[in-house]
């Protein structure tokens, strides 16, 4: 199976990015009803402010995982047309490393009003997720440099 282009892993994997990306919206939309449910089913609370609290957070969060998940979808568009080592990658690794630590800031400042191992582990996660985005960006920067060069020098 190939690996990149037409009907290849790529282009499967587009698929999945592409339901993710729905199903992100969908789940986006109900957060209001089902962190109400939550609050009342899981947790035992019905407490206006932490609803209000939870509702942001993971709507921001939700917000800024949407974008990282569409940077995602435009660098496996360019997979697909076979030339990765374009500067809308760059842009795109760049994007997402900002939505990382965003999302990071957000689950940093959770854990002052609302700690769980689980919001740790998130935060660690999204600082990783930020830093390899900036340093995979400037990679494809260099990589982009390096082939306009060859472009120019034939």
């Amino acid at each position: 199976m190939k690996i990149i282009g037409e009907k290849s892993l790529a282009s499967a994997v587009k698929i999945l990015l592409d339901l993710i990306f729905l199903s992100g919206i969908g789940i986006l939309l109900s957060l209001p009803v089902s962190v109400r449910w939550y609050l009342a089913h899981v947790h035992g609370s019905r407490d206006e402010r932490m609803y209000y609290f939870l509702l942001g957070l993971l709507a921001i969060t939700g917000i800024l995982a949407l974008g990282i998940v569409r940077e995602i979808r435009r660098i496996f568009n360019t997979l697909n047309g076979k030339d990765p080592f374009i500067i809308e990658n760059v842009k795109s690794l760049k994007h997402m490393g900002i939505f990382s630590f965003a999302i990071a800031f957000c689950y940093g400042t959770k854990i002052f009003f609302l700690n769980s191992f689980f919001t740790i582990i998130i935060l660690m996660i999204f600082v990783i997720a930020g830093f390899f985005s900036i340093i995979l960006a400037e990679v494809f920067r260099k990589a982009v440099e390096v082939k306009v060069e060859n472009d120019y020098t034939i």
